[in-house]
């Protein structure tokens, strides 16, 4: 996944609002986007390859929409059909002295309506499975299971200015 071209991906290393289960009930809680890395060439992951990751306190990032922007363009960007909102999987860490209680979104193999896109991305929870993400309840990739085609709305790129529509003319 190209870190710097995926407008998913804008707020990495900044704070954001994200659910987790504090035992009894799911909660907000202000994380950092980035986990700490042990690479010295790495200051900070933020995301993890599902399949790979130890997701031993899972939570769940909001969003509307994620996408997709190379060289300044965006390509795409994916809502869930019929929902108003979506959560993207995600597992966070308790911070220490060098650095804040943090997450990193998780990412899966390409949903059928994003594959010509990319061939991976984060990984959405369906919505019926957002208690059982949080929870625990069952194993988090039989949670993060592909969609099915036709689950998401693929938004074509808006134009940035007036230049770029009398440019395309």
């Amino acid at each position: 996944m190209d870190i710097e071209n995926d407008d998913a991906l804008i707020g990495i290393g900044k704070t954001h609002r994200v659910m987790i289960w504090d035992g009894q009930q799911e909660r907000e809680k202000e994380l950092h986007w980035g986990l700490p890395s042990r690479d010295p060439d790495i200051f900070q992951i933020p995301l993890l390859k599902s399949e790979t990751a130890i997701i031993d306190r899972p939570c769940l990032v909001l969003a509307n929409k994620f996408g997709l922007v190379k060289r300044g363009h965006t390509v795409y960007s994916a809502s869930l059909m019929e929902e108003p909102f979506m959560c993207i999987a995600a597992t966070w860490r308790p911070g220490g002295k060098d650095w804040p209680d943090s997450f990193a979104a998780l990412t899966v193999p390409a949903y059928d309506d994003l594959a010509a896109h990319k061939d991976r991305h984060v990984a959405v929870v369906p919505p019926d499975d957002l208690f059982n993400w949080l929870m625990g309840t069952r194993p988090p990739l039989d949670i993060l299971r592909p969609f099915p085609k036709g689950s998401f709305k693929i938004t074509p790129p808006i134009q940035q200015n007036f230049d770029e529509l009398l440019g395309a003319a």
